[in-house]
């Protein structure tokens, strides 16, 4: 099992679902809590192999939850969810399986702004083109 600290600032409550859903032999919580500075932090021992792909999951989840045009629309949430069975996404997966194995601190935040950024570019490519067809639609 491998040492880990995942912080967020605003998503403690999918944070916690997800190391709650966490099979024991995936995922132990050793320490859950707010920090000062309103930093949510949960310190964990995990099963590599089987980790990454549900810490993947949760990150694209975040990434969802950025963007604006999808908090509001369950039918662009669902398409979105196409994106997880690309070549796109198993790329991201395999960053950050390079990336915990490298590093013991993990900033939710932070992974989705920086180190996802061509997954975000293409869920806004993907909402851009499909307001842009349901726009066509209604006028048609």
């Amino acid at each position: 099992m491998k040492q880990l600290t995942i912080y967020t600032n605003r998503y403690s409550q999918l944070l916690e679902e997800f190391t709650a859903s966490a099979a024991s032999n995936v995922l132990i919580v050793r320490r859950a809590g707010w920090l000062n500075g309103g930093l949510f932090a949960i310190n964990c021992a995990y099963n590599p192999a089987a980790f990454a792909r549900g810490l993947m999951t949760l990150l694209a989840d975040i990434a969802l939850q950025k963007n604006p045009i999808y908090q509001n629309s369950q039918k662009l949430r669902d398409m979105a969810g196409d994106l997880r069975g690309t070549d796109l996404y198993t790329t991201a997966l395999g960053e950050l399986s390079r990336f915990l194995k490298h590093n013991r601190i993990l900033n939710l935040e932070g992974y989705v702004t920086f180190r996802m950024s061509e997954y975000r570019e293409k869920l806004d490519m993907m909402s851009y083109s499909l307001i842009k067809k349901m726009k066509l639609i209604q006028q048609d």
